[in-house]
């Protein structure tokens, strides 16, 4: 797990949420998420959820995401995320 890894999870065992990794917390095997949808809780901004919950395979990335990541990513300098999320463009 990774801080801006995009992950789905299933939140309560029946939500779909969707969300980035914010921050990774390996001694407890968990992350916490910046919520970007969340089936039945709109309102949802932050969720934690344990590593085996995180389904890495099913989002793709919208150019409006990818966008809003790339100025995450000079936000925070991160420059290799940068580098990372502008092949998404090309």
């Amino acid at each position: 797990m990774e801080v801006g890894q995009w992950v789905h999870t299933k939140y309560m065992g029946k939500h779909d949420c969707t969300g980035f990794v914010t921050a990774v917390f390996p001694d407890f095997k968990r992350c916490k998420l910046r919520v970007t949808t969340c089936e039945n809780y709109p309102k949802m901004k932050w969720l934690e959820i344990a590593y085996e919950d995180a389904i890495t395979d099913h989002y793709f990335y919208s150019m409006v995401e990818i966008k809003s990541l790339i100025d995450l990513a000079l936000a925070t300098y991160d420059k290799e995320w940068f580098h990372q999320l502008a092949t998404y463009l090309t």
